[in-house]
């Protein structure tokens, strides 16, 4: 398959036309034309369905896409990597991350990884925690940091602290008086699930149906960053990491009862070592999730990392 069939593909997807496809990529429009029908050719299925001059892309086209960004993104990385090379440009450290280390910690990570190193360059891709594991695999980037476990052929991982889980609710809530709070009392409370291929979700599900009790479900959302920003507006109480709900404004945290913890782990391409200045972030990561919510992190020491066959990281 012809890279430039997937670039005249991108170019269209992204810009929503052929006209403007021409100009991001500089071929002509009859051009495009011939690379999007080559492609479909190739493939085997329609990519767009055409309504006057305009493209609508079909479901086919939009999993075919979703499938092949990556490898787009690949390529155009080696270009760089070789620029960069060539020309004796800074550093770069590149980062993956799921959405909620994005909105929490690894902001003020960042910005102060990069008062500290101005002469690294840095880059945040943030993508779902079941592609992280693909995205990594590609060795595009230094680190992932991700929700344990995630087993992805080319990954090493490991676990570099145990967070403890907590309930959000709005202040003035019933429960807020409470120091901690047990299954039994929020088996009638209207709560904010995440979806049920979440980590959070299927902790909550596995506890409340071994203790035989109800979960009244009044909503799911993909996001935990939403499901707190619901309960601080009243709509219920939420299952929440306590580093990502310390940033939503006018919710409570209350320890739970029993103990539910998310494992927080470093990523690596297996195939090489990880540079200093990925191991200098995270060690600032680390400290910086610790500071965050310090009774509620649990950090796990470097040689018991490597007594469970972790690598000896950061």
């Amino acid at each position: 398959m012809r890279l430039n069939r997937l670039q005249a593909l991108r170019a269209v997807m992204e810009t929503g036309s052929v006209t403007e496809a021409s100009r991001r990529i500089h071929r002509t429009q009859p051009q495009i034309s011939r690379l999007i029908s080559a492609l479909e050719e190739e493939v085997g299925f329609s990519l767009f369905s055409r309504q006057g001059r305009g493209l609508i892309p079909t479901q086919e086209c939009l999993r075919f896409y979703e499938g092949t960004r990556h490898i787009l993104a690949g390529f155009e990385e080696v270009d760089r990597i070789a620029g960069n090379i060539r020309n004796q440009q800074d550093a770069w450290l590149r980062i993956l991350t799921q959405p909620y280390f994005a909105y929490s910690a690894m902001p003020g990570a960042i910005a102060e990884f990069g008062r500290s190193h101005p002469q690294v360059r840095m880059s945040l891709e943030v993508r779902s925690r079941v592609d992280v594991g693909l995205w990594m695999s590609g060795q595009q980037f230094d680190l992932g940091v991700a929700a344990l476990p995630i087993d992805f052929p080319g990954i090493t991982s490991r676990t570099f602290a145990q967070v403890r889980l907590v309930i959000a609710m709005p202040e003035g809530h019933r429960l807020a008086a409470r120091r901690v709070v047990t299954a039994d009392d929020i088996q009638d409370e209207p709560f904010i699930a995440l979806r049920p291929y979440t980590l959070l979700r299927q902790h909550i599900d596995d506890l409340m149906e071994k203790r035989r009790l109800p979960l009244r479900l009044v909503m799911e959302t993909s996001s935990g960053q939403s499901a707190c920003q619901l309960a601080a507006l009243g709509m219920g109480i939420a299952l929440a990491d306590p580093i990502l709900a310390a940033n939503v404004p006018g919710i409570v945290l209350r320890d739970f009862e029993p103990r539910l913890t998310m494992p927080y782990g470093f990523l690596l391409p297996s195939s090489y070592a990880p540079s200093e200045q990925a191991r200098e972030f995270a060690r600032l990561l680390i400290r910086r999730v610790k500071e965050m919510a310090p009774e509620r992190v649990d950090l796990v020491p470097q040689d018991a990392a490597e007594s469970d066959g972790g690598m000896a990281f950061p």
